[in-house]
């Protein structure tokens, strides 16, 4: 579907926009996208990215991509890509990705869960101390954040609400913060997928009403 298209639709059925598969974070449609809805994004210092992945997570080592986890009960659930689920991420060189280093694990335990992405861009990215939620540390993403380009990217936002707000990020950190949700990254996949897609479709109608505009 062309971008064109693609706004038709979203004028004509909000809804079946909203549950439109995109197909990819990264194509045509999705980059013109965010042309259109995101007024920081160029084409030249951002990658796509999913914001929730229902797919087992990558695996980093030193800032380099060297694989896949295998979970074979959930390996075949591709992630989602309905409008709701997609962001432009800054993008730097891999070592310093802010995309690739939210994706990896330490020991047994996996990044690519969006509450951890974003505790960390809270207390590195803006010296929040006052976060509700732990901060589980890895090394990678926080040497990503901290990393002078991306650090210049934050700044460029002033706030931490006011990136949140610019990403229309704010009610999934308000669920992030919430002590009577669990965290997604110490959910069973079916409660992660199930609160992830609420999410997803409800980010999903502000990015529409903000297209069609």
């Amino acid at each position: 579907m062309k971008l064109n298209e693609f706004i038709k639709l979203a004028q004509k059925n909000q809804q079946s926009a909203i549950t439109y598969d995109l197909k990819s974070d990264v194509g045509c449609l999705a980059k013109g996208i965010y042309k259109i809805i995101f007024d920081f994004y160029n084409k030249d210092n951002f990658t796509g990215d999913v914001i929730f992945s229902w797919r087992s997570p990558s695996l980093v080592r030193d800032g380099e991509f060297i694989g896949k986890r295998i979970d074979p009960k959930y390996n075949g659930i591709e992630n989602n890509h309905f409008i709701g689920n997609l962001f432009p991420n800054f993008f730097t060189d891999k070592k310093y990705s802010l995309n690739t280093n939210r994706n990896g694990m330490m020991g047994d335990f996996p990044h690519d869960y969006f509450d951890i992405f974003l505790t960390h861009v809270a207390k590195y990215g803006y010296g929040k101390n006052d976060i509700p939620i732990e901060v589980k540390e890895y090394y990678p993403l926080k040497r990503a954040i901290l990393d002078p380009r991306n650090q210049e990217f934050f700044k460029s936002f002033d706030t931490f609400e006011n990136y949140l707000t610019k990403n229309y990020f704010t009610q999934i950190w308000e669920y992030i913060c919430d002590k009577n949700n669990t965290p997604f990254s110490d959910m069973k996949f079916e409660q992660y997928r199930e609160e992830s897609l609420k999410l997803i479709k409800s980010r999903g109608k502000q990015m529409i009403r903000k297209l069609i505009k």
